[in-house]
C-alpha cells in the first residue's frame, strides 16, 4: 500500500472514530449490531447475481530462508480477502456506525470463501499473544479478513547454471470448497506490496508476478491467483570459496613442471596434494546441494580443475618413463662398451707381431666363430694407429679376451658401435624430459585460459550449446531491480 493510500485509510478510520463519538443516544450499539445479525445469519453461499467476488492483496513482511535441500522458502505475509455479503448489512440499524471490528472468533460464524494456499507445506497463523486476524464488517455487507501468515511453500529449483543461477518460488491461492461459479478470484489494484525490500544471505528477490489462471477440475473450473518471486543467487561467496581456490591450486599444480625430472617424490607430491585438494573442495560444495542428476556449472568448472591436475600427473608419468628409459640405455650402453672394450695392445719388440694384454676376469675364446665372421683384408690393422708401424709375422692377428654373449663381428671388433642404426636415429629424434617440462609450462596455462574463456557448457534446456564458460553463466543472471507492480490485473 502506497503512503498516500495508507494516510487516505487511517484518516478514514480517524473520521469514522470520530463519526461514532457523535451517534445520538439511543442507537443501536455494536455488539446489539453483531448479536441481531448473527441471530437471523444462515452460513450459505450469499445471494448474487452471478458468483461472489472475492478480492484478494497480500503484503510481504519478511522473508527468512530459501533452502536448496528442501526446495522450498519461508515468507511472512499479511493475507487480505475482500467480499460482500448482503446478510451481513447493517446500514438500516444505525446511521452512524460505518464498521465494526469483530472478533475473530466470529470467522467461524460466518460464510467464507475458504480461499487457502494450495501449494504451501506448512502454514501458521501468528499468535502474539493471541492470533494476529482482523475482521472487519462494513455497513453494506462488505467483509474484510487479514492474517498474519507464516508460510513455508516449494520452490522450482533449477541449478544448471549454480552458483550463477536465478531461482523461482510460488504462492498459489485457491478457493478450496467453491468452483469459479460460485467464487471468483481477483487480485486487487496493488496485489502484492513489499514492507522492506528483501535480502537473504545467499539470494536477493529482484522481482515479482502475479497471475490469474483457471485450472479444470473434475467439479469444475476453479479460479487460481499465483504470485512468482525471482531470486537472483549472490555468487561472491562461492567466487571466494570456491573459483579462487581452485585458482591457485591449478597454479600449484604447475609449479612440478619448474622441478627437475629426477625430484620424482617432490613432484608426486605437489600433484596429488593438488588433485585432494581440489576433491575435497568440490565435496564440500556438493554436499550444501540437492543430489540432481544433470550436470551444474560448479560440475563443469571443478572437474575440467580436476582433469588439470590429473593431466600434470599423466605429465609427470610420461618424464619420469623417458629419464628411466634414457638412465637404463646409458647403463646399457657403459656396461656394452666395458664387455666388448679391448685392452690396450702393446707391440711385441722380437717379432712385431700385436699382442692384446688380457682382462683380468673369466675369458671366452671364440676363434671358430671369429673366422666365420666377414675377413679383414690382408695387412690389416685392429687400430687405425697401427697403420705407421710395421706388422710382422705376416699379417697374423692373435684373439683378444673379451667378454660376451653372442659372436662377434669384425667391425666390432675394430670399435664401431653395436646398436642397430635404426635404434640410433630413433633416438636421437626422442624428446627430451626437460623439453617436456618446458612445454608443458606454456601448453598447461594455455589451454586452462582457453577453458576459462570457451568451455563447454552444459546444454540448456532448448538443447543449444553455449561455448564460453564466464560469459555464459554469468550472462544469465542479471541486475535488474524490483519492477512497480502492473497497475492492470485480472
Amino acid at each position: 500500500m502506497s503512503l498516500p493510500r495508507r494516510l487516505l485509510y487511517f484518516t478514514a478510520l480517524f473520521l469514522l472514530a470520530a463519526a461514532r463519538r457523535r451517534c445520538p443516544e439511543g442507537s443501536w450499539s455494536e455488539g446489539k449490531i453483531v448479536g441481531s445479525l448473527m441471530s437471523n445469519y444462515s452460513k450459505m453461499l450469499p445471494d448474487a447475481e452471478d458468483s461472489v467476488q472475492v478480492q484478494i492483496e497480500m503484503h510481504v513482511q519478511d522473508m527468512s530462508s530459501l533452502n536448496e535441500i528442501t526446495s522450498d522458502f519461508e515468507i511472512d505475509i499479511l493475507f487480505t480477502q475482500l467480499w460482500h455479503d448482503p446478510s451481513l448489512s447493517f446500514s438500516n440499524h444505525s446511521e452512524c456506525i460505518r464498521n465494526i471490528t469483530m472478533e475473530s472468533r466470529y470467522i467461524h460464524s460466518i460464510w467464507t470463501p475458504n480461499t487457502c494456499l494450495i501449494n504451501s507445506k506448512k502454514t501458521m497463523v501468528h499468535s502474539s499473544p493471541t492470533d494476529n486476524i482482523m475482521f472487519i464488517l462494513y455497513e453494506n455487507g462488505t467483509v474484510w479478513i487479514n492474517h498474519r501468515l507464516s508460510v513455508k511453500a516449494p520452490c522450482d529449483l533449477d541449478l544448471r547454471s549454480f552458483p550463477f543461477d536465478t531461482q523461482t518460488c510460488m504462492l498459489i491461492f485457491e478457493s478450496y470448497s467453491h468452483n469459479n461459479e460460485e467464487v471468483t478470484l481477483h487480485w486487487m489494484e496493488e496485489p502484492v506490496t513489499l514492507m522492506k525490500s528483501i535480502q537473504l544471505p545467499d539470494f536477493d528477490m529482484v522481482q515479482f508476478n502475479t497471475k490469474k489462471l483457471a485450472l479444470t477440475y473434475p467439479n469444475g473450473n476453479w479460479d487460481q491467483l499465483q504470485v512468482i518471486f525471482t531470486f537472483k543467487r549472490r555468487y561472491g561467496f562461492y567466487i571466494l570459496q570456491a573459483y579462487v581456490p581452485t585458482y591457485l591450486t591449478i597454479i600449484v599444480s604447475w609449479v612440478s613442471f619448474c622441478m627437475e625430472p629426477k625430484a620424482l617424490p617432490a613432484r608426486t607430491t605437489v600433484g596429488v596434494s593438488s588433485l585432494l585438494a581440489l576433491t575435497f573442495q568440490f565435496g564440500n560444495i556438493l554436499k550444501n546441494l540437492p543430489r540432481v542428476s544433470y550436470v551444474k556449472a560448479m560440475d563443469v568448472w571443478m572437474l575440467g580443475c580436476i582433469s588439470f591436475v590429473f593431466s600434470t600427473m599423466i605429465e609427470l608419468a610420461i618424464v619420469c618413463y623417458i629419464t628411466r628409459c634414457q638412465n637404463g640405455a646409458q647403463s646399457g650402453r657403459s656396461a656394452f662398451s666395458w664387455r666388448f672394450r679391448c685392452s690396450e695392445r702393446k707391440r711385441d719388440g722380437q717379432n712385431g707381431r700385436i699382442r692384446p694384454q688380457k682382462l683380468a676376469s673369466s675369458t671366452v675364446q671364440n676363434a671358430a666363430t671369429f673366422r666365420n665372421s666377414p675377413s679383414p683384408p690382408p695387412r690389416a690393422l685392429l687400430n687405425p694407429s697401427d697403420a705407421e708401424q710395421p706388422v710382422g709375422n705376416g699379417g697374423i692377428y692373435e684373439m683378444g679376451t673379451f667378454h660376451s654373449h653372442h659372436p662377434l663381428t669384425f667391425n666390432e671388433v675394430n670399435g664401431h658401435h653395436y646398436f642397430p642404426q635404426h635404434f640410433q636415429k630413433k633416438i636421437s629424434f626422442s624428446l627430451q624430459p626437460e623439453s617436456i617440462d618446458k612445454l608443458s609450462i606454456v601448453c598447461f596455462p594455455l589451454a586452462f585460459t582457453l577453458f576459462n574463456v570457451s568451455s563447454p557448457a552444459p546444454p540448456p534446456p532448448d538443447a543449444r550449446v553455449q561455448m564460453i564458460y564466464w560469459w555464459y553463466y554469468l550472462s544469465q543472471t542479471f541486475d535488474a531491480t524490483i519492477p512497480p507492480p502492473s497497475s492492470s490485473h485480472a
